[in-house]
């Protein structure tokens, strides 16, 4: 498996993956290369890539239905709860599949206790072990290899599920992703995640209080969009989470996007705004239930837990990303509804292009996009007038009383008139 810089996995069966920077030579038991310990369970061993342009390999043996995709960094504390949380969600579906473990860059004992469980439990788990550069040792890296890692291991017509090392998903996990990926409704799913009770409640109480208020901007920014360019997938309200923490998506389809983006942080997003680049149907279900840590030592840099970390710290409270200015959240919607309605109709979605201040020549690129996922994935890259900036939690306040004015405008306007009474 190539992953990053050319890092690539062995591939031994029945046993354990380890990531070496040439193809070692594994038998049974344990050996080593280069001062890497590399495990094996007995059987063949080979290294080949397992995602190369969109493709997947085969390794020899059959295939299962569907595959979790667990990417780990020094969680040796956490693996164990959340493997024991999958191997439930498992047993309440009735097709085969295994959990994967991409083990990155740990200094602890993660593999190991992995494999203990593994060994205890009789589970089928797949676990990997690479060492990414310090510049790629990152969240979309260690995402990217776990979700190919996975993907190699389940059919053309299967499902990838991925979930994090210190995150615990409900007993009906497994079966609230897949009901709505077997029965065609979306090609992702999106499930709720919220953070474990007994780490939220030692936060600090102004810290709980803002993040209660920046979660009130978040959804009253949800239903303006909601009004302005409504979903019918996912009618308001619906939770808007995205969350590496439950992710689950159709084999056919991460295929079909050229699988995760690599970005520093932002991955989860970055790999729900690739699907809908492609048209591709983003379901927002509340039935997926996770539970992740609240804790402070978090392992992504730019994650939720570098992010409270930073704030207990003192540093200036910056908003999620995705929460803009009034006016802007408004003009984003505004102008993504504009341009889905008008996609056949070149005037219209001309006028509309104009508003996002594009040139010349990028309306003539523009024009030349036929599905809309392609054609809003250019504009927001282009326009100068969507470029995104965080706010300062202060700003955010502020402009809070401005966007519930525009909601309930937008409201009023998307009422139904009353009867006998004409527009």
């Amino acid at each position: 498996m190539t992953v990053g810089s050319g890092v690539a996995i062995s591939i031994h069966a029945n046993g354990v993956y380890r990531a070496a920077r040439r193809k070692p030579v594994c038998r049974s038991g344990v050996s080593r290369l280069n001062g890497i310990t590399t495990f094996a369970f007995g059987g063949r061993s080979r290294s080949i890539p397992i995602m190369k342009d969109g493709l997947s390999v085969d390794f020899g043996y059959p295939k299962v239905a569907y595959a979790i995709a667990i990417p780990a960094r020094d969680e040796e504390r956490r693996v164990e709860h959340c493997l024991d949380a999958c191997r439930r969600a498992m047993d309440g579906w009735s097709q085969n599949g295994i959990i994967t473990v991409l083990v990155n860059n740990s200094c602890d004992h993660t593999a190991r206790r992995a494999l203990a469980w593994a060994r205890r439990n009789a589970s089928p788990l797949r676990l990997a072990e690479c060492r990414f550069s310090a510049a790629e040792a990152h969240a979309g890296n260690a995402r990217r290899a776990a979700l190919d890692f996975a993907r190699a291991h389940v059919t053309a017509e299967g499902w990838l599920l991925t979930t994090d090392a210190d995150s615990q998903p409900a007993p009906d996990w497994i079966g609230a992703n897949l009901a709505p990926l077997a029965d065609g409704r979306a090609a992702m799913v999106c499930g709720f995640v919220d953070l474990d009770a007994a780490e939220f409640a030692r936060l600090p109480s102004w810290i709980v209080e803002r993040d209660a208020a920046e979660d009130r901007y978040r959804r009253t920014a949800l239903e303006l969009a909601s009004l302005l360019d409504p979903d019918m997938l996912n009618p308001w309200p619906f939770h808007g989470i995205i969350s590496g923490a439950s992710l689950a998506m159709s084999a056919a389809a991460y295929d079909r996007v050229g699988g995760a983006p690599i970005v520093p942080c932002g991955e989860d997003r970055a790999l729900v705004r690739r699907f809908l680049a492609h048209d591709l149907p983003v379901l927002y279900a509340d039935a997926p239930r996770v539970v992740t840590s609240g804790r402070l030592d978090g392992r992504a840099p730019g994650g939720m837990a570098d992010t409270i970390a930073s704030r207990l710290a003192g540093e200036a409270h910056r908003c999620d990303e995705e929460l803009e200015p009034a006016h802007r959240t408004w003009f984003r919607a505004s102008l993504r509804g504009r341009l889905r309605r008008s996609l056949r109709d070149q005037r219209q979605c001309d006028a509309a292009l104009s508003e996002a201040a594009l040139s010349r020549e990028q309306m003539r690129t523009a024009r030349t996009f036929t599905r809309f996922g392609q054609l809003w994935a250019f504009v927001e890259h282009a326009s100068p007038r969507l470029t995104r900036r965080r706010m300062l939690w202060e700003e955010m306040m502020a402009e809070l009383p401005r966007l519930e004015t525009f909601r309930d405008h937008a409201a009023r306007a998307a009422a139904p008139s009353p009867a006998g009474e004409t527009a």
